[in-house]
């Protein structure tokens, strides 16, 4: 479209150019002409070949350098359809439901862990939302149902079902060559989830909220305190720091900038 643009702002120039000299008339140079064009002239054809190269290459090369830095890799915004609309604005936002009751593991482990279909049939046994359709059961919590094999209408799971995992779609991505430990966070550091995730509760469908690029994790770093007074975990620093006579200690201050603690 550009290209096409261009073609056509020349060929109108050169239309104009065509009819004024039929004409007699005088064009009136343009800025080109009367101030660039006489200049490039006096140079050497060489130099100003490689002068130009050079300009472009480096434009061109600052291009891909902030899209390699910024884009590649980065999925902030990303939301995936997922096999079931599971809102989060509901479940974390209005039933206040907390995040560790379906990702138990977060505090204890590495990953926060997807939440099996039977901590959802812990209370979707008898929540249906059967009111909504008609007297039928709520086609998303059916497919819950056709996961474990249950039988809402006679309250039973089915004998000898073949269950089918639901399959989930990943939303949060780091590259192999990086360490994250969600209990390191959410039990030693006691984050909150909204911290890295943002407003999961007021979400329907989930998105990634931080880019989960290196210098955000690193900013986050220099910038948070430890609280070393009322965690066991950081005694030893918590006396260095009486020591010291310091009241601030950054996670950076700890060693979380050393490479090793996130790529190993």
């Amino acid at each position: 479209m550009v290209l096409v643009v261009l073609l056509l702002n020349v060929l109108n120039k050169n239309l104009k150019r065509i009819i004024n000299e039929k004409q007699g008339v005088g064009s009136t140079p343009s800025f080109y002409q009367s101030k660039i064009k006489p200049v490039i002239s006096k140079w050497n054809p060489i130099i100003a070949t490689l002068s130009i190269g050079t300009i472009v290459i480096l434009l061109v090369g600052a291009w891909f350098f902030n899209f390699a830095k910024n884009e590649v890799g980065v999925q902030k915004g990303y939301a995936p359809e997922q096999p079931i609309a599971y809102s989060h604005a509901f479940h974390a936002g209005k039933l206040q439901i907390e995040c560790q009751y379906c990702h138990s593991t977060a505090s204890y482990a590495k990953s926060a862990s997807i939440p099996s279909a039977n901590t959802c049939m812990n209370c979707h046994k008898g929540v249906q939302a059967r009111e909504k359709y008609d007297g039928e059961v709520s086609p998303e919590i059916q497919k819950i149902y056709n996961a474990v094999g249950y039988d809402p209408d006679q309250a039973k799971y089915i004998d000898n079902y073949d269950q089918k995992p639901i399959k989930w779609v990943r939303i949060h991505n780091l590259p192999d060559l990086a360490y994250f430990n969600h209990s390191q966070h959410v039990k030693v550091g006691n984050l909150e989830c909204q911290l890295c995730h943002g407003p999961i509760q007021e979400m329907e469908k989930v998105y990634q909220y931080s880019n989960l690029q290196m210098g955000w994790c690193i900013n986050c770093h220099r910038q948070r305190g430890i609280d070393a007074e009322n965690n066991d975990y950081y005694e030893e620093i918590h006396k260095k720091m009486k020591i010291e006579g310091k009241t601030y200690y950054t996670v950076a201050q700890n060693g979380g900038l050393e490479c090793s603690k996130c790529h190993y």
